[in-house]
């Protein structure tokens, strides 16, 4: 499994730079921040996780290192502080995230490191809630959003127990990233009115567009809340 963790240098500080009628400023920087850059990571196969912003996670199986130049490339062109970059792999998502941390602590600014692919498959789980529009209709948004909430942290628990690394997609929609040694125990989950699709492959990209064709193969046949779509 690979992680590449990206760092924002003296971020509080551009923060407070900025004055106290702020925080519009701050969530335009950062959600520009974050479009170019998913589509950057995207074009390489990967998936950009915001984390808190001052720090991003790529999950970054099968990227290499011409790759994540350019990458950096998007980052050095908008970001309005300098940043530095680390690459590592590891038996799980959080192993690898953990030695990339270690590592990006001994670079300075602009500098990045990189560590090669060592070859494993990775598991997208996209959870998805039962008939959420419906249930939107019924109530009001912040009682859905409530619901989602709910699902954001049964994903994070699970997350946790398979070390692996999830996100929120928007909608009623949470991704999990693990690797394939976790597989048995998400395709034996049973949660209450969510539908999981499972896709198995090199890179993120590639587990995530699996994962949305197990997710419409549900939809299509119903009766069953878990499907699993594996890469050749």
């Amino acid at each position: 499994m690979k992680v590449t963790v990206i760092e924002l240098l003296n971020y509080e500080g551009w923060i407070s730079g900025l004055g106290t009628d702020r925080e519009w400023k701050v969530q335009t920087v950062q959600h520009r921040l974050y479009s170019e850059l998913q589509k950057a990571v995207s074009e390489h196969g990967g998936f950009l996780v915001p984390m808190t912003f001052h720090h991003m996670l790529i999950i970054a199986n099968g990227i290499n290192q011409e790759a994540h130049d350019k990458i950096y490339d998007t980052m050095k062109s908008i970001s309005p502080v300098p940043y530095r970059a680390s690459s590592a792999t590891g038996k799980t998502l959080v192993n690898a995230e953990r030695e990339a941390f270690r590592r990006l602590k001994t670079l300075n600014a602009w500098q990045t490191s990189f560590i090669e692919d060592d070859g494993s498959r990775l598991v997208a789980a996209h959870f998805d809630i039962d008939s959420y529009l419906r249930r939107l209709e019924s109530g009001t948004i912040v009682e859905a959003m409530a619901q989602v909430n709910e699902l954001i942290t049964s994903v994070n628990m699970i997350s946790k127990e398979v070390e692996g690394v999830s996100a929120y997609l928007g909608g009623d929609n949470v991704v999990l990233f693990a690797g394939e040694d976790s597989l048995e125990k998400l395709e034996n989950l049973e949660l209450e009115s969510v539908k999981i699709g499972i896709g198995v492959a090199v890179n993120a990209r590639e587990s995530l567009k699996l994962a949305a064709e197990a997710l419409a193969f549900i939809r299509k046949f119903r009766g069953r809340h878990v499907k699993v779509i594996k890469a050749p």
